[in-house]
């Protein structure tokens, strides 16, 4: 192979050189994309060398031939361990091993031009073996090939760490990654909501689109791998504003293996203690979870094997897994709730190594998830002991189903193909012991704690209707090698089908309030004993597709012998459509991408990066579900005279004022959705780093970025803007009533109405102004990270990581963090109507500026080890929230979600921070060699090991969404009060595997 590798190195490269670089568990490595397999390259004295490359576990052998200067580059491995042997003249000169990680480039260390000199000239030379590491899928040496920055993480070391190991706990392994454990549950990156991440399984992308959040899942045990980019993506990963997780799946080899896995969580005790009762100032129940408990339960167990069907060609991985019923209960004001689940799935990967340059790899999984709960009423408010006569009960069903193909061909020395189609689905129904009888739905509100209770005889507000869920993708690119460019054209195209339909209930959804001298939200006063009912009603959603694709071209440029300079160039388009099948988006952005990467000292010991990009972001279909749906939304509120015995309803009505119809009903032609000038969400990001050998097998890093929003997309209410600015320019008579169309807010926007209700469709230019200030986010960090991976004379892995960083503006992203509002990814509450925007700028929910992650593993000769994991940070921003103070403006309509605190402006992020957050988790492990061939390994892993109950969140309503006779809002009783972490939790894990 008579090409150039990105990134030449020249002399000798000693074993401390080679053990530099990251642990893989927490390891920074770098991509050229996103792909199951990885690659080699290397350089030798220049001359006649040839290089033969082997993996004796898969049968694989390919020759390769050094170019004049030495130069070799081998891509589409498969991964594992690699021997490199390098003759010259005849004579063999060396051997290499090397461990091949999926979507990395992994540097093969070479002699010394003496050492090779000498060896040449010796006779009968025994190969000289060298090798990263006696662990070495415990190393990925620093990759000088790409500017990519990214960390890479095998599921060997996370195991052994008492973390959690989904994508997320892993990502939360590096101090740059946040937990939003107040909002989503999830993590953030390169400071973007978590409706901005992106999620693969084998190249494939397998977000949730329906709304940005989280994916569907493949289960833990399955994954070999983990890669995770916080920021500065290559052009042929993706486009996202925030960060990416990148999984693999495992393979099988000539070797047979099979195991057995156990996950069980002991019932509730010491070992696993309740959460704490949270209070408000008035020492009423905020959260009330002290009585709550969970029986031990096998949280998983898993049965697999792998070997070969046919050896050194097809291999199989096979799991079966099962997590049988796991029973909790938990308590609320005046229910208890006995809950039971159960988890099933399969899985099979098969690996098919046609030759040595061509592969093929096919996983399918499925999983079904079922859960039921009996609820029970209490007698006595919050009092366990009276639980007493059958309320109820629900249940839930889910399947998913996962099919991915992947194809590699190595066509010539110089041209590649890789092809990747995927599909997934997901169906789920939620029956409820009164779905579909149309049975009234009716909540109290407390007049002192303003606590919500239900208190019918039905546990939901919705009628019944199944839920669909689908997404299918394909992607394909070719590289060729072309002198020292190496050129990759490609693109991928995935469309996702969602059908989501809810009505409230045929018996209409009713909540009870006492609030003597209050204004309701549709202006008028409140009776005077202050007793009135809401009604509430909303109908939504349909079937709808969603398109996302892309094409893209990248050239990693070897521009000098130590230098790669990247230039990339991504085009993406969203397209989403109406309940018609009509677009009401099509997005076209294009985004280019730009990096170097300098080998300073030409030995791959000191690297220096920079990259700068452009990225967007694709509109989950919510949206579709939301604002391209015949959506009707309203409340209505009535004085009542009695309630009726059975179902609590409310008899006797007699209506309050008019109807608050918040969104009318409209059919959602595409004008009514969106602007006709909308243009897809954008942001920059630039990047400057380090990474450098520190001797032994220590190596350290160091990393400055820098992120800021310029476009973003979200919907607005605010249809008296439109009626205003239409009034005041030539249309005198119109009335806008075009529900909450989507916008590019601080952006002019071309609205087509019928101005002059003739029939004919005019368009009208709005300022941006009209709607409230510009978006603005802007996120900077430092990031200093030192690591020491295991070897045979030091036998323990650490990791620790420092972040400082700063996230300001007015807007959190897709997912508003700040007021902790639900809602779909870009309709958000933001730019509803512009009150709700004044003073909404400043330090963003999730604005942590001191972050430090330490983890480490201590490896004893007998088999003991020990793990931990330390996480401090400090406290993240609290706001002040309260009503808009003016109750004319429709402001006021939305309570306490405006930055007024008493009628005063409050200011994002102003009223405080949490406290220092801190967790210890430690795990204790224990691996015991029976005979030959088998292994057995025992761990107990503890999170929050001390039971630290720090403060992690807080209510932030200072009001309650009304105002008294003189003006002054109803203060909210549970204003201040605090949300815990998460109490100590124990699981207790037996791996057994033959061999």
């Amino acid at each position: 192979m008579n090409v150039s590798h990105r990134g030449g190195r020249r002399g000798g490269m000693g074993r401390a050189v080679l053990a530099v670089a990251l642990a893989s568990a927490l390891g920074a490595g770098s991509a050229w994309a996103q792909s199951i397999t990885g690659g080699l390259y290397g350089r030798e004295p220049a001359g006649q060398v040839t290089v033969a490359v082997d993996n004796a576990a898969t049968g694989y052998h390919k020759n390769l031939q050094a170019d004049a200067d030495g130069r070799y580059t081998l891509g589409g491995l498969n991964p594992g361990r690699y021997t490199v042997t390098v003759t010259q003249g005849g004579a063999v000169v060396g051997t290499r091993t090397i461990t091949v990680t999926a979507n990395v480039q992994t540097p093969v260390p070479a002699l010394s031009r003496a050492t090779a000199a000498s060896a040449v000239k010796a006779e009968n030379l025994s190969a000289i073996q060298v090798s990263a590491t006696a662990r070495g899928q415990d190393v990925i040496p620093i990759d000088v090939s790409t500017p990519e920055l990214s960390n890479s993480y095998n599921m060997s070391v996370v195991n052994q760490l008492p973390t959690g190991r989904g994508p997320e706990s892993i990502a939360l392994l590096s101090s740059k990654v946040r937990y939003d454990n107040q909002t989503t549950g999830l993590v953030q990156m390169g400071g973007a909501s978590p409706a901005e991440n992106r999620y693969y399984y084998n190249e494939f992308d397998s977000t949730y689109d329906y709304q940005g959040l989280g994916a569907t899942y493949l289960p833990a045990e399955a994954i070999e791998s983990t890669q995770v980019l916080d920021s500065n993506a290559g052009a042929t990963w993706t486009s996202t504003t925030g960060g990416v997780i990148a999984q693999t799946v495992r393979q099988g080899t000539n070797q047979f293996k099979a195991g057995y896995s156990l996950y069980f969580s002991p019932a509730s005790s010491a070992l696993n203690p309740t959460q704490p009762d949270a209070y408000t100032r008035q020492g009423a129940y905020y959260h009330y979870t002290s009585q709550n408990s969970h029986s031990g339960n096998v949280t998983g167990q898993y049965l697999w094997g792998s070997g070969a069907l046919v050896k050194d060609k097809l291999f199989f991985f096979a799991m079966l897994g099962n997590a049988p019923n796991n029973r909790s209960v938990s308590y609320s004001q005046t229910l208890k709730t006995k809950s039971a689940t159960r988890d099933k799935n399969a899985l099979l990967n098969l690996t098919w190594n046609i030759n040595a340059d061509q592969s093929l790899n096919v996983v399918g999984n499925r999983d079904w998830k079922d859960s039921f709960n009996n609820q029970y009423r209490l007698t006595r408010a919050y009092d366990p002991s009276s639980a007493g006569s059958y309320y109820g009960w629900t249940s839930s069903h889910v399947k998913n189903q996962f099919l991915i193909g992947n194809y590699h061909w190595q066509i010539n020395d110089t041209m590649s193909l890789r092809l990747m189609a995927g599909y997934l689905s997901q169906s789920s129904i939620s029956p409820t012991s009164s779905s579909g009888t149309g049975v009234p739905y009716v909540n109290e509100v407390d007049p002192v704690t303003q606590t919500r209770t239900n208190i019918g005889l039905t546990t939901t507000s919705n009628q019944l209707y199944p839920f669909q869920y689908w997404r299918r993708g394909f992607k394909g690119d070719f590289t060729w090698q072309l002198g020292d460019h190496r050129v990759t054209v490609g693109g991928e195209h995935y469309k996702h089908y969602i059908n989501n339909v809810s009505t409230t209930t045929q018996g209409g959804d009713w909540t009870y309030f006492t609030q003597p001298g209050s204004v309701l939200p549709n202006g008028s006063p409140a009776p005077a004993d202050g007793k009135y009912v809401e009604q509430y009603y909303i109908s939504t959603g349909g079937p709808f597709y969603t398109v996302n694709k892309a094409e893209y071209i990248d050239d990693y440029w070897q521009a000098a012998d130590r230098w790669v300079v990247y230039a990339g160039l991504r085009y993406d388009t969203f397209i989403n459509k109406n309940v018609n099948g009509q677009n009401f988006f099509h997005l076209p952005l294009l985004s280019p991408r730009l990096g170097v990467s300098w080998d300073v000292y030409g030995d791959s010991s000191l690297k220096l990066g920079a990259n700068a990009g452009k990225y967007t972001i694709p509109i989950p279909s919510s949206v579709n579900n939301g604002a391209a749906g015949a959506v009707t939304q309203w409340q209505r509120y009535y004085t009542y005279t009695g309630r009726d015995p059975n179902t609590q309803a409310p008899t006797g009505l007699s209506q309050i004022g008019p109807q608050l119809t918040l969104i009318n009903g409209l059919a959602p032609s595409k004008e009514n959705v969106a602007t006709s000038n909308i243009k897809a969400p954008y942001q920059y990001e630039f990047q400057l780093y380090a990474q450098k050998a520190l001797g032994g097998s220590w190596s350290g890093m160091a990393e400055v970025g820098y992120a800021v929003l310029k476009r973003a997309i979200e919907d607005t209410c605010y249809t008296q803007g439109i009626t205003d600015y239409a009034q005041a320019n030539g249309y005198p008579n119109y009335e806008d009533a075009s529900g909450c169309p989507m916008i590019n807010p601080g952006i002019a926007q071309v609205f087509v109405r019928d101005y002059n209700g003739d029939g004919k469709l005019e368009s009208l230019t709005l300022p941006g102004a009209v709607f409230g200030p510009p978006p603005s986010r802007k996120y900077t960090h430092l990031t200093l990270e030192v690591s020491h991976a295991r070897n045979a004379e030091e036998p323990y892995f650490l990791d620790l990581s420092y972040t400082w960083a700063h996230l300001y503006g007015n807007y959190d992203g897709l997912l508003n963090l700040g007021t902790r509002t639900n809602g779909g990814p870009s309709e958000q509450i933001y730019w509803d109507f512009p009150g709700l925007m004044e003073h909404g700028n400043g330090n963003l929910a999730g604005d942590v500026r001191h972050s430090l992650k330490l983890n480490g593993i201590y490896y004893f000769p007998s088999g003991l080890r020990i793990g931990s994991t330390l996480d401090l940070s400090s406290g993240t921003p609290e706001s002040c929230l309260g009503t808009y103070p003016d109750t004319d403006n429709p402001a006021s309509w939305y309570g306490a979600a405006s930055h007024f605190c008493n009628n005063v402006p409050s200011s994002l992020g102003n009223a405080g921070r949490t406290p220092f957050f801190w967790q210890w988790n430690l795990g204790l492990g224990y691996d015991h060699q029976i005979g030959e061939h088998n292994l057995l390994s025992v761990d107990l892993q503890i999170q929050n090991v001390t039971n630290h109950h720090g403060r992690i969140d807080a209510e932030q309503r200072y009001d309650t969404g009304s105002f008294d006779n003189s003006g002054q809002p109803i203060l909210n009783p549970s204003y201040g009060a605090a949300t815990w972490q998460a109490t100590r939790s124990t699981m207790l894990v037996l791996r057994y595997t033959f061999q």
